[in-house]
């Protein structure tokens, strides 16, 4: 069996991770012809990569694998992410305006919230809309969009056009992975705009991640240290990365 080409394997991965996307919005999101892209599905459907339906594509992957990734996820260095979180809400404000991104850490700070809290918060991740509706005295603003299983974000191009419209005290970001040669990354390329539509809208920009994700390269660039205000994490990151981050102007929390 032939290997698939780059086109057709982030085809997959697209489908992997919306579980349904029309013809015309892949076409879109990979900026080729949707005749290109009906012949790329018929192929993948072929060999029982994707599946045709009504009005679209779809996976093929059962849906509790796709939850898989998120469902570990929250059970991993869960007291870390509690310290991380905590420290994060200890910077609110009475009243601020804040970007909550999609991840386990961020979906921590909004568990963590009290519930008398009295914010305006931003987000795009299911994960943690869930959470911040049982907010008594919070507003919460959802971008909407096409639902991801794997991450669990809401997302298409209006998504991120829609979070440009707002300006924020803070945005709280997470990350895959954090490479001194090689940047900060995610998994998903579908986050990208994402964060960096929340990044470009603060005025304090704080990656929250734990030391795990250090020294590490994921899948896709969505920023660098230098647009970062601030770093959340705990003390098993290494003195190399203390030194890179202090040495850029950044302010370094170790909680």
């Amino acid at each position: 069996m032939n290997t698939l080409n780059n086109r057709q394997q982030k085809e997959v991965d697209i489908i992997n991770n919306l579980h349904f996307i029309t013809i015309k919005d892949l076409a879109n999101t990979l900026n080729v012809s949707e005749m290109t892209v009906r012949r790329d599905c018929t192929l993948l459907a072929s060999r029982g990569l994707i599946k045709q339906v009504f009005g679209g594509v779809t996976s093929h992957i059962p849906e509790k694998l796709l939850n898989y990734t998120v469902d570990s996820e929250l059970k991993k260095n869960m007291i870390i992410k509690e310290k991380i979180a905590s420290k994060a809400i200890s910077l609110l404000k009475p009243n601020e305006v804040f970007f909550l991104d999609s991840g386990t850490t961020a979906a921590t700070i909004a568990r963590l919230l009290p519930r008398e809290s009295s914010y305006t918060i931003i987000s795009p991740s299911f994960l943690a809309i869930e959470l911040l509706v049982k907010l008594d005295q919070s507003s919460v603003i959802c971008p909407g969009g096409i639902y991801l299983n794997k991450p669990r974000v809401f997302y298409n191009q209006e998504s991120a056009d829609f979070l440009q419209h707002f300006r924020a005290g803070k945005c709280f970001i997470g990350a895959t992975a954090f490479d001194i040669n090689h940047g900060i990354t995610c998994g998903y390329f579908e986050d990208v705009p994402l964060k960096q539509a929340m990044l470009d809208c603060s005025q304090e920009r704080i990656l929250i991640t734990d030391s795990s994700k250090f020294d590490k390269v994921s899948t896709c660039v969505f920023t660098n240290i230098t647009t970062l205000t601030a770093i959340i994490t705990d003390d098993g990151i290494s003195q190399v990365y203390k030194d890179f981050i202090t040495s850029n102007g950044v302010k370094l929390y170790i909680v």
